[in-house]
């Protein structure tokens, strides 16, 4: 070899070994500050489930432990979120007569995942469904629902628990009690401008912005805060960054809604590239099947879609047929409505008055404020609704009259979807109906961690000292499609081990 070659392969390799400092277009990494203005053991950046149970454990753990949130208002996403967990193996289960393992469960997210999850991290979720149903009960003292169980998309068989409010806020509202109690400050209006690594490769601190306004860029005072033994990041997902969700996937145009708040963003997902972080499955983002259109956000007309209609009733097209099976995973209901609504067709919800039991008590009230708003509408006949969407009724009679037959075989020969032990066919009124239209999601792909919620260096496959993640700003656990009602399961179980080990590094 020349010596050209050689001083060319040494420059190349020094490159190299330097990239994980390096940002994109070689901007270097935020410098390690002369002088710190606060220390602390661990920096908790995000406040929803996954930061505050990382919070919680890492602060049990014996260290000093603070909690960055860069909104007004603690929560994020958590606080919005449906309020329905997996708990495989709870007494709501049993109580149903309802067959069901971790075994099970780790299969339905790996399929759901199309196998593009790591395989241990789904096992260690679904090993701790269980327990971490009882921690959430006995440890922050959380509320469900005891008479009602429920299914969503891609599970196999009905697992998921109520918060008996029919929200996150039942459980964060625990949490945040939990590290008041525990004396761990939550700060708000903090945003994280740089994350520090130090010339070994180390995170030793976090450059922030206090007293921060979103989504003014750059207000706020800036502050130096080291973390001794590890930042823990729970910052969630992008779904609300237009322009780099289309970045990721060019299909999420700024015309589709998000069920997220403003500040799902994507500022730190950038940064964490910046300096070196491996990210994976960024282009994978879920839409929801089931939100209503005529609600900004969330909403709650989401909740008849899936916990009434779709788990005892039926999805139809504006055609009169049904379209897909109603308890697929997300991902194949979203795409199947967005098939029916390029072919100019209407996606609807509907269920009979006696198969909305099991809704009612999970979540009392709701179907009334529905109906109050016209989000969900009252039918006395097949007929009503076929004329209200512009239904042809004779199709639509021969659709439910061929799902009531699957009702009582407990057979779908059409779609193969679970029926219900407890569905009754579809044959008395009072009817309801509502309409379904997707909107941006959920975030499966991001950073990538080991099985001890470390996060890797995109440069030397090695955990990066002193950084840790849990929640949606990570990948792994899902894979290409998130089963609802595991986002909460995947939070907590993850924050709690991120935050012990941070604590112990």
């Amino acid at each position: 070899m020349s010596d050209l070659s050689r001083r060319s392969l040494l420059k190349g390799s020094a490159v190299l070994g330097a990239a994980s400092l390096m940002g994109a277009a070689g901007v270097a990494a935020a410098k390690t500050p002369a002088k710190w203005d606060e220390t602390v053991d661990v920096i908790v950046v995000g406040s929803g489930f996954a930061g505050l149970a990382a919070a919680i454990e890492a602060k049990k753990a014996g260290a000093k432990t603070i909690v960055l949130e860069k909104m007004p208002t603690a929560g994020g996403n958590s606080i919005i979120n449906g309020g329905i967990l997996t708990a495989t193996g709870c007494p709501q289960q049993l109580k149903h007569n309802i067959k069901d393992s971790p075994e099970l469960l780790a299969k339905d997210i790996l399929v759901a995942g199309l196998y593009m999850n790591q395989p241990e991290k789904v096992k260690l979720l679904a090993k701790n469904a269980l327990s971490n149903y009882e921690w959430t009960v006995k440890e922050l003292g959380v509320e469900y629902n005891q008479d009602a169980i429920g299914q969503e998309g891609g599970h196999s068989v009905p697992r998921y628990v109520f918060t008996k409010n029919g929200s996150g806020s039942g459980i964060v509202s625990k949490e945040l009690e939990k590290v008041k109690a525990l004396g761990v400050p939550v700060r708000l209006r903090t945003y994280v401008k740089h994350i520090i690594r130090d010339d070994k490769g180390r995170v030793v601190g976090l450059e922030v912005l206090e007293g921060y306004r979103f989504p003014k860029a750059d207000s706020g005072k800036t502050k130096f805060i080291r973390a001794t033994k590890g930042v823990v990041l729970c910052y969630g997902g992008f779904s609300r960054d237009v322009a780099y969700r289309t970045m990721q996937d060019p299909k999420l145009v700024a015309t589709l809604d998000s069920t997220n708040q403003p500040g799902a963003t994507a500022e730190l997902w950038r940064e964490t590239s910046r300096i070196g972080c491996a990210q994976v499955q960024n282009d994978w983002i879920q839409c929801t099947p089931w939100n209503n259109p005529k609600e900004k956000g969330m909403g709650i007309g989401w909740t008849f879609s899936q916990s009434g209609a779709a788990e005892y009733g039926l999805w139809v097209s504006t055609t009169g047929k049904r379209f897909v099976n109603e308890l697929a995973n997300r991902k194949v209901r979203a795409d199947a409505i967005m098939v029916e609504q390029t072919n100019g067709h209407r996606a609807v919800a509907i269920c009979t008055q006696n198969n909305l039991d099991a809704y009612k008590v999970a979540r009392p009230g709701t179907l009334e404020k529905l109906l109050e708003q016209g989000i969900v509408k009252q039918y006395k006949d097949l007929d009503s609704i076929a004329a209200d969407y512009k239904i042809p009724a004779d199709e639509l009679k021969k659709t439910v009259a061929k799902f009531n037959d699957a009702v009582k075989s407990k057979k779908d020969p059409e779609f193969g979807r679970y029926i219900n032990n407890e569905q009754k066919p579809l044959t008395e009124g009072p009817w309801y109906a509502a309409e379904m239209s997707p909107k941006v999601h959920h975030c499966m792909g991001g950073l990538y961690t080991n099985i001890d919620c470390q996060v890797i260096d995109i440069v030397t496959d090695k955990p990066i000292p002193g950084l840790y993640a849990a929640g949606e700003a990570t990948a792994g656990v899902h894979g290409a499609v998130r089963l609802g009602s595991c986002a909460i399961l995947d939070c907590l179980v993850n924050g709690r081990i991120a935050g012990q080990k941070a604590a112990k590094a």
